[in-house]
């Protein structure tokens, strides 16, 4: 990577862990302690910082040991910065704010907090025990979309308190035709539109929404609308006896630990981010407005660039490649793209003719994440509405076709065929489906090779791969990670994450770390797991309903970026969320060690 482009994203990040305060006329420190009520030291409490006009929106650092915390801010006024500690189980008692030259320096006091109902990720409300099927088949299917205890879940449940087994029966039943509905319709809650050009009264419309032939087929539901009727929760005011690190893990932070949101200007659905080698922006997709961003985080502004096309394309995907190229799978017009972070042109290479729901999904990507041709310079694809693999050769553009095998009992539609990663001997692609299994496919021979059954709720779905072959697989419903050897098609480890009903949705090899970081949906943080050891730590975030479908590396600076993906798209309330654009951020994770 060139050195601007390494410096343009860098900078940040340095002025807030080392900027001397003398560099910049409004540049700020924000530091201080925070203790108990008897003065000993409260660790891992976060301190988020936030302020008007402020680029990044939300700087959040994390006390030490000894309770000590300290933030260098660029561009800020101390008379409207805005400092809040919090950490599960204990809350603000009292503060002392003192105000220096270039500082503000803070004396927090927490107290311990018994009932934490307000404090908890959505993983707290998920009912069940890990071992149970019936468990991980509801996170499967109703956590993919948006967290399984977000608010407006709660909301619905709210509503069935005190009423008798039949009529929570029935209003699950209800929700799930409800969502059978939305699972074809993008745009903010009440003004979303249909997908895929299905209009209301098409036969494919139709298709897509009767049980048998949706996303939600009646035998997974004949099992989650029961068990919602019979475990969900209707009261969310009290929570008592939770303790964070038992539950959710071993924190990771540390007194360099620092976190940026940056937010954007629109309310889109920002799913996707990527480091694209040699360039100096952070790349975005906004599916619902067919288009790329390009992110300057030295001041929060976005140049964007139009996906070409006629008609819907909705980006959906985004790797880069080690050319610095970004590849886009564009799901709605069934193509996959190519996006030049140089010369800002696009190449779109369009689906064989008369292929319909095909939904373009995830390109074979390397040990580095970056998209990664076969010996033959073509790449590959999962689409998720066929159950099939395509192959793209970027010179003529010619496209060819390979299905997947399907589970017994299982639908092209329904398995969702998802995460792919190519071989290090560019002869073999892995690939998952989210109700089937884990397999290889040899693009010499075109036939698969392997198959891996795993149980319904298993979930396999976006996995990493090493330079030597090793896979790492999470499992989406179980809440595990799966450490299986290529060479000889075995698994060889599985690991349970701290908080199982977390919804481990992709993981990310961070080759320099000898760790895997793990996206989650459910617990509003990110998990580092140490390959060497086989040590969890987690990394709290600073949003609520934080869900993350990916997690991408810059190999230059060791930082992790990711996007906060819940649906639906939209404005958020602020007396809930802090922020009306809380769903629509960049988060930078600078691990701080």
């Amino acid at each position: 990577m060139s050195e601007p482009a390494v410096t343009a994203r860098r900078l940040g990040a340095a002025l807030l862990l080392c900027a001397p305060l003398g560099a910049s006329a409004a540049a700020l420190e924000i530091r201080g302690r925070v203790v108990d009520e008897a003065g000993a030291a409260v660790p891992y409490v976060r301190i988020n910082v936030t302020g008007p006009a402020l680029v990044p929106t939300t700087t959040s650092v994390f006390s030490a040991a000894d309770g000590r915390f300290r933030a260098a801010l660029r561009d800020a006024d101390p008379d409207v910065i805005t400092v809040t500690a919090s950490r599960i189980g204990w809350e603000e008692a009292a503060r002392e704010r003192h105000e220096s030259p270039g500082a503000l320096e803070f004396d927090l006091e927490l107290r311990r907090r018994d009932n934490v109902a307000e404090q908890v990720p959505a993983s707290a409300w998920i009912p069940g025990t890990p071992g149970d099927r019936s468990f991980h088949i509801l996170i499967n299917e109703c956590a993919g979309c948006h967290q399984l205890g977000a608010e407006r879940v709660k909301r619905f449940a709210r509503n069935l308190d005190g009423q008798p087994l039949e009529t929570r029966r029935a209003a699950w039943e209800a929700m799930v035709q409800y969502m059978r509905e939305q699972a074809v319709r993008i745009g903010p809650s009440g003004e979303t539109h249909l997908r895929w050009g299905l209009t209301a009264d098409s036969p494919d419309y139709r298709m897509a929404t009767a049980p048998a032939t949706s996303f939600f087929l009646p035998r997974d539901m004949e099992v989650v609308v029961p068990y919602l009727a019979e475990h969900y929760p209707t009261r969310f005011d009290s929570l008592t006896g939770y303790d964070d690190v038992a539950r959710l893990g071993e924190y990771g932070v540390t007194a360099d630990t620092v976190i940026e949101e940056y937010r954007l200007p629109t309310f889109g659905w920002t799913r996707e981010v990527s480091i694209a080698p040699g360039s100096p922006y952070v790349w975005f997709l906004e599916l619902d407005a067919d288009r790329l961003g390009a992110l300057d985080t030295r001041d929060g502004s976005v140049r964007w660039y139009d996906v070409p096309g006629t008609g819907p394309q909705g980006p959906h995907t985004l790797n880069a490649d080690a050319d610095g190229n970004l590849w886009v799978a564009l799901e709605e017009s069934y193509s996959l793209a190519r996006f030049s972070t140089r010369t800002f042109e696009w190449r779109v290479y369009p689906p064989p003719p008369g292929v319909k729901f095909a939904i373009t999904h995830d390109t074979a990507v390397n040990a580095a994440r970056h998209v990664q041709p076969d010996a033959h310079g073509r790449l590959w694809m999962t689409l998720v509405g066929l159950n099939e693999l395509w192959s793209v050769q970027t010179d003529t553009g010619e496209v060819r076709r390979f299905p997947m095998p399907l589970p017994a009992g299982e639908e092209q539609f329904h398995v969702f065929i998802y995460g792919a990663a190519m071989d290090p001997s560019l002869k073999r692609v892995w690939w998952t489906q989210l109700h089937g299994h884990l397999g290889s496919f040899d693009v010499e021979t075109g036939k698969v090779e392997k198959v891996v059954p795993f149980p319904r709720g298993a979930a396999p779905r976006r996995m990493a791969i090493e330079d030597d072959g090793t896979l790492w697989v999470p499992l989406y419903g179980e809440g595990q990670l799966v450490k299986f050897d290529t060479a000889r098609g075995v698994e060889i480890a599985r690991y349970d994450m701290p908080d199982r009903a977390g919804a481990s949705y992709s993981v990310t090899l961070d080759a320099k770390r000898r760790a895997v970081w793990v996206g989650t949906t459910n617990s509003d943080r990110i998990y580092r797991f140490d390959i060497d050891t086989a040590r969890w730590r987690h990394y709290p975030l600073p949003r609520r309903e934080a869900f993350l479908r990916m997690i991408e590396i810059d190999h230059a600076t060791g930082d992790l970026w990711t996007a906060y993906a819940n649906l639906p798209i939209g404005r958020r309330d602020p007396a809930i969320y802090e922020d009306a654009s809380a769903n629509n951020m960049i988060v930078r994770l600078h691990p701080g060690d």
